[in-house]
C-alpha cells in the first residue's frame, strides 16, 4: 500500500493526515487520524469528508476515511477503528467481490449490480 503522511496538513488546513494512492498514483483514500482518550468518530469523519472534498475540487476522488485510536489505561488493550460512510464501505466490499478497483465499482453505482451478481 502506498500510504503517505501529509506533512502539509497543519500548514494547509484540513487536507487529510494520510493519503493512500493506487498503482497509477491516483489518491484513492484521504484519511483523518485521531488519537485521544475519547475521540469523536463523527467529528473525525466530518473532517475526512471535508478533506476529501478539497481534493475533489482538484480533480482527485479520494474516499474519506477516519482512523480513530482510543488511548488505553496501562494494562488495557488499545482500540483502533477505521470508519467510512456506509456507501463507500459497500463499494469497497464489492470491489473485492467483483475484482475491480474500488473507484471503478464506485463509479458504476451500487444500484446497477444485481443481487445475484454479488454471490
Amino acid at each position: 500500500m502506498d500510504a503517505r503522511r501529509n506533512i502539509m496538513e497543519t500548514q494547509l488546513g484540513n487536507t487529510g493526515d494520510v493519503h493512500i494512492y493506487n498503482n497509477q498514483q491516483e489518491m484513492i483514500a484521504c484519511v483523518q487520524c485521531k488519537n485521544m482518550k475519547s475521540p469523536s468518530v463523527w467529528k473525525a469523519m466530518q473532517e475526512a469528508i471535508t478533506a476529501s472534498a478539497i481534493h475533489a475540487r482538484m480533480g482527485e476522488e479520494p474516499v474519506p476515511v477516519s482512523v480513530v485510536k482510543r488511548t488505553a489505561k496501562p494494562g488495557q488493550p488499545v482500540e483502533e477503528y477505521a470508519v467510512m460512510r456506509f456507501e463507500d464501505f459497500c463499494s469497497f466490499i464489492l470491489s473485492y467481490k467483483i475484482g475491480d478497483p474500488i473507484r471503478k465499482v464506485m463509479d458504476m453505482g451500487l444500484l446497477e449490480i444485481e443481487p445475484n451478481e454479488m454471490n
